[in-house]
């Protein structure tokens, strides 16, 4: 029963409804006063269909809200408050039509009819009606238009590619036109360009009913467009956001700046620098080379770095002397913009010792340079700072201007005129600055020159009668291809050798077998040499005399030395004429009292007879006096002996004993007696040293040996006034902690032991008396056949007359010891002519250091 109730109230509720809509209606279609609301909605989206039920009345409410489409009287949705709370209202939506998209909103102000998921087919007249409770009903129309957006936006650039995102790049300064093109859209979207959220007018078009155009064109566009962004928008509704495409402007840009960051102004050779170059402003980030003398850099280490703006290269290197006055240069380049490069340089000035070179004239054949010729060299040399100093070396030594031997020095330059053989060898220049000195590489002057005579002197050659000389002629030459001519002269005849008789051992050595027959073979030979640059212009002169014994020694020399172990005597004495043989020297000591062979000793020095006697084996004797020596000196070879020099009575005493011999004399009272003996001594000595010296000038001591004296003041001696009255002369010598004496008288020869031998009347001749012999030169290559290694002697008698025979007998005089107040304190001097002797360093104490003797007559010997 109450299912049955509840069944036909709701069919009346259904009848009442539909009789109050007709009624509804009717209303609505005779009011004219009913007020219009136009609405739009966004395909897809939500649409809010306003109706105020707000009722006039403060104590009415709305009783029903009914919605209607168009003309259509049937409801399609409806909002029943009848018999309920307001809270409790009963919504209904037509199937049909809405269904569960539409819903009635109460709570909005005013209220509102919601319809989601608009379609098209929502498009159209709504009509909403309002019965109150008390108050007249309420009527509203709402005109419900559905917009539908615009579906798709494309960019054109000005090819006409689509661009999506980015635009370019373009070039600094060209032109950019840009087409915004919309499809879709009701009604027809508004189409607008944003530049940088800045508006910007374009030009407008609209093709059909469905595409919008806008085209914006920016004439030259600038560096600060970079990035820009471009935004077309199209709009047809505020109901949602404009539908909007955004591009952004990329751009090439040139380089605003390239610079090298540090720019020493000196740099020091072989030390490293950081050079750092930076280019702003390019786009795309540009690319850094460094270039030298237009040629790329490759030396060195390189380091990049690079951000937006600013892209740096270091480059680390150590300048050389090459890179001085050069350009190095940094080079900007925008890899997409081709011939838009921007450089820094800096001219590189590196300090640096100087770099020499020297060379030969260029005008000049180095292989065809002769004696006489004019000669030049260039030295080349790069320095910074400028080189302040030129020297020139030739062969090590330093070279120095004469102008009137033909060397002249310029700036650069080295010119040696009418140039010699002697001048050929090599050179170097040398160059210094500050910063250091640098000499050149050697550069070999070769002087081509005729032959000439290695030895310049005459050579002697003493040869006998019937004996086979091997002559040899040396020449320098060059080029040292030499052919030789031979050719002999003597006072009657002059005649070319054969060259069958003789042989050219080597290219610049000619050797000549000879053999003197008769007398008439002694003569002169001489041999010319020649070669691709000329004949000998003076022949090599080889003079064959009669060989000879040599002649005695003289200025036979004593003196004392000494070192750690022993205790010398050394005599030396100069040699005499060899007589065209090789020569040796001999020193024989005889005790002067037994006449018994004590020593000899021998000296195979051509040029200096030198001995040395040793003092301890000497003095080693066991009689009670002190030892007495006749020491005997000569020359020897193939032809004999020369005749002998004495040194007679020699004698070794003991200086302390010698001197408490006289101890005991009373000096005092005689002082006044002895300084005036003294000066009445040296007066007369000085006289006879006068009228000596005057006599031997004219006469040249003959038949006699001149007065000797010796300066024995090398460190100044106490004067031993009673010895200066003995007849025999003393050499006093201290020698570490022992002084000696030792004593000596020259004799004769005639008194002298080995009477036996014979002894030739050779005629002694110094060399004053000799002016056409000239001495062999040591090292002059001449050897009898058989005998290699032998000088050949040259005789006195083709130089000397007989009747100068008496010359050769003469008397020793006994060598006195000068005071050496007489003559000061300058070392060793003697009467003759001075020798010069080897130093000794083992010398402790010389008191008196020399003493000569001279066994042949001569100016050398005289005072």
């Amino acid at each position: 029963m109450w299912c049955l109730k509840c069944y036909i109230l709701m069919i009346y509720v259904v009848v009442l409804s539909s009789t109050e809509v007709v009624s509804a209606f009717e209303v609505i279609k005779e009011d004219e006063d009913t007020e219009r609301i136009s609405v739009g909605a966004v395909l897809g989206e939500r649409a809010t269909l306003p109706c105020d039920i707000e009722p006039e009345v403060k104590d009415d409410r709305p009783y029903m809200v009914l919605w209607y489409r168009d003309r259509d009287n049937k409801p399609i949705y409806s909002f029943d408050v009848r018999g309920r709370a307001f809270r409790e209202a009963l919504h209904w939506s037509d199937p049909m039509m809405f269904g569960p998209r539409a819903f009635f909103l109460t709570e909005a102000k005013p209220a509102a009819l919601t319809l989601d998921g608009v379609t098209l087919d929502d498009e159209g007249l709504y009509r909403c009606r309002v019965d109150f409770r008390t108050t007249p009903t309420r009527n509203f129309a709402i005109n419900l238009t559905v917009i539908v957006p615009p579906h798709q936006i494309l960019i054109y650039d000005n090819s006409g590619r689509d661009v999506a995102g980015e635009i370019g790049p373009l070039e600094e300064g060209s032109d950019l036109v840009l087409t915004c093109e919309v499809r879709g859209g009701r009604p027809p979207p508004a189409v607008n360009w944003f530049v940088n959220d800045q508006i910007r007018k374009g030009h407008f078009e609209a093709i059909g009913n469905n595409v919008m155009i806008n085209r914006l064109e920016m004439r030259q566009v600038k560096r600060e467009d970079l990035n820009s962004t471009f935004r077309c928008q199209a709009s047809n509704t505020k109901l949602v956001m404009p539908a909007e495409k955004t591009v952004q402007l990329d751009m090439l840009l040139r380089p605003l700046s390239t610079s090298i960051i540090n720019k020493p102004a000196i740099l020091l050779s072989d030390q490293t620098y950081n050079f750092t170059c930076e280019v702003k402003g390019s786009r795309p980030p540009a690319i850094i080379s460094w270039v030298k003398e237009n040629r790329k850099f490759r030396r060195g280490k390189f380091s990049d770095d690079k951000n937006e703006t600013v892209v740096s290269s270091t480059v680390t290197f150590a300048p050389v002397p090459e890179d001085d006055g050069t350009f190095l240069k940094c080079l900007g380049d925008n890899p997409s913009l081709p011939g838009v490069t921007m450089e820094d340089s800096f001219k590189l000035n590196v300090i640096y010792p100087p770099q020499v070179s020297l060379n030969l004239g260029s005008t000049l054949n180095p292989e065809d340079i002769k004696e006489g010729d004019d000669v030049y060299f260039e030295c080349s040399i790069r320095a910074n700072p400028k080189e302040h100093k030129i020297t020139w070396f030739h062969d090590e030594n330093v070279v120095v201007q004469n102008m009137s031997s033909g060397v002249i020095i310029s700036a650069h330059s080295l010119v040696l005129q009418r140039v010699t053989r002697w001048q050929g060898g090599a050179y170097t220049c040398l160059a210094a600055n500050n910063r250091g000195e640098s000499r050149s590489k050697p550069v070999i002057l070769r002087v081509r020159y005729a032959p000439v005579c290695q030895d310049s002197e005459v050579t002697v050659i003493g040869a006998s009668l019937d004996e086979v000389i091997r002559v040899r002629c040396r020449v320098s030459a060059d080029p040292s291809d030499v052919t030789f001519d031979w050719q002999f002269s003597n006072s009657g005849e002059s005649f070319d050798v054969s060259p069958a008789r003789f042989a050219t051992t080597s290219s610049n050595v000619s050797e000549l077998m000879y053999t003197p027959a008769s007398q008439k073979d002694y003569g002169t030979l001489t041999c010319l040499g020649r070669n691709s640059i000329g004949k000998q212009a003076k022949p090599c002169v080889f003079q064959v005399i009669p060989a000879s014994k040599p002649s005695p020694l003289s200025n036979c020399t004593l003196q004392g030395a000494a070192n750690d172990s022993s205790r010398l005597l050394d005599i030396e004495c100069r040699p005499g004429y060899d007589g065209g043989l090789p020569q040796t020297f001999v020193l024989e000591a005889y005790d002067s009292r037994t006449m018994t062979l004590r020593f000899n000793l021998s000296s195979n020095d051509p040029d200096s007879p030198f001995f040395r006697v040793q003092l301890d084996e000497v003095l080693d004797v066991k009689q009670g006096m002190p030892p007495s020596l006749r020491i005997f000196v000569y020359a020897q070879n193939l032809k004999g002996r020369s005749d002998k020099v004495v040194l007679e009575d020699i004698t070794l005493n003991d200086p302390e004993k010698r001197t408490d011999d006289y101890g005991g004399l009373n000096i005092l009272p005689l002082a006044a007696l002895l300084t005036g003996s003294l000066l009445t001594l040296c007066l007369a000595v000085l006289l006879v040293v006068v009228l000596a010296i005057r006599k031997s000038r004219h006469k040249h001591c003959p038949m006699a040996h001149c007065t000797h004296g010796a300066d024995l003041s090398a460190k100044q001696p106490k004067v031993l006034t009673p010895q200066a009255s003995r007849s025999n002369s003393m050499l006093e010598i201290n020698t570490g902690d022992q002084r000696y004496v030792v004593a000596y008288t020259l004799k004769p020869t005639t008194n002298s032991i080995n009477q036996d031998q014979p002894i030739t009347n050779s005629i002694v001749i110094g060399p004053e008396h000799q002016p056409d012999i000239l001495n062999a030169p040591r090292g002059t290559d001449v050897t009898p056949v058989g005998e290699p290694g032998r000088l050949f002697p040259r005789p006195d008698s083709l130089f000397a007359s007989p009747n100068d025979a008496p010359f050769a007998k003469f008397n020793h005089k006994d060598m006195s010891i000068v005071n050496p107040e007489l003559y000061g304190n300058h070392g060793t001097a003697t009467l003759g002519r001075s020798w010069p002797r080897p130093k000794e360093n083992s010398f402790s104490t010389i008191r008196r250091d020399h003493i000569l003797t001279d066994s042949i007559p001569g100016p050398e010997s005289c005072v």
